[in-house]
């Protein structure tokens, strides 16, 4: 069975991009693998956590927080996926979004990596970097971006 990986974060342009995912996995009987990725400086996922005195107790709540988003995030792109009866399942990892989507990609054999585009202003997009753009470069399977704006 062929696999398409779908990277989502908790963006608006998430839903088309569901939407994008439904169409092509029943378009070519795939399943579907939904990727969210956390930044690693705010995950606590099964790693050790070494204490030192002076650390603020907000930074773990934050680490919290957005681990549960991206819980959040999964389940709400796995629901519309399993509805529509694609064979689907979610990932939540913790790493740089292009690097962890292309990695996953590859030891997923995917077919096709589908995700969104933030359309970022110029300033931002240099600043922050295009992560599309950085997946697209380095990709080994074809990269299906949904440009639609909200």
């Amino acid at each position: 069975m062929k696999t398409l990986l779908m990277a989502v974060d908790n963006s608006p342009v998430a839903e088309k991009v569901i939407a994008t995912a439904i169409d092509e996995a029943l378009a070519h009987k795939a399943q579907v693998v939904v990727l969210c990725c956390v930044d690693p400086a705010y995950s606590s996922c099964n790693q050790p956590i070494d204490i030192t005195a002076g650390e603020d107790p907000e930074d773990f709540a934050v680490a919290q927080d957005e681990q549960n988003t991206a819980e959040l995030v999964v389940r709400h792109a796995l629901a519309p996926l399993l509805r529509a009866g694609v064979d689907a399942r979610g990932l939540i990892i913790a790493g740089e979004a292009a690097d962890t989507i292309v990695a996953q990609s590859q030891q997923l054999n995917a077919h096709m990596i589908i995700m969104g585009r933030r359309h970022l202003s110029s300033f931002n997009r240099l600043l922050k970097g295009s992560v599309s753009a950085a997946v697209i470069e380095r990709a080994h399977c074809p990269v299906l971006i949904d440009v639609r704006k909200d």
